[in-house]
């Protein structure tokens, strides 16, 4: 099985929309990603929604580790459309995870561009 970038279901539209030229983003909780080199650059992955996959990706770059007010501009560019804030992101991990997060909660990002959909 390929590893995999998950996403909810909201994200469906979008995630079917993306085109292959615009790097994309996944922001995930805490430093465990991040530590274990989970995902790596030039590695392929599936794009999944709802545990379905809608698509692969390359992975594009090395993964950051920080906290969630320490994500730049382009990080933000990146992600998903209503997810490009510390407050969208902080409140968006506190919903799908159920556990509060914050500012300065460690987060793992992962830079990744889409493949044609087959």
């Amino acid at each position: 099985m390929a590893k995999a970038i998950h996403w909810p279901k909201e994200f469906e539209a979008i995630v079917r929309a993306e085109d292959t030229t615009a790097l994309c983003c996944a922001i995930r909780p805490g430093t465990l990603y991040y530590d274990n080199r989970y995902w790596v650059e030039g590695e392929v992955v599936d794009i999944r929604v709802n545990h379905e996959i809608i698509r692969k990706a390359v992975v594009v770059g090395e993964m950051k580790c920080g906290s969630i007010n320490s994500l730049n501009a382009s990080d933000f560019s990146a992600h998903k459309p209503g997810l490009q804030s510390v407050e969208a992101i902080v409140k968006h991990l506190s919903e799908r995870y159920e556990q509060d997060f914050f500012p300065e909660s460690a987060v793992s990002v992962v830079y990744y561009k889409n493949l044609p959909m087959a």
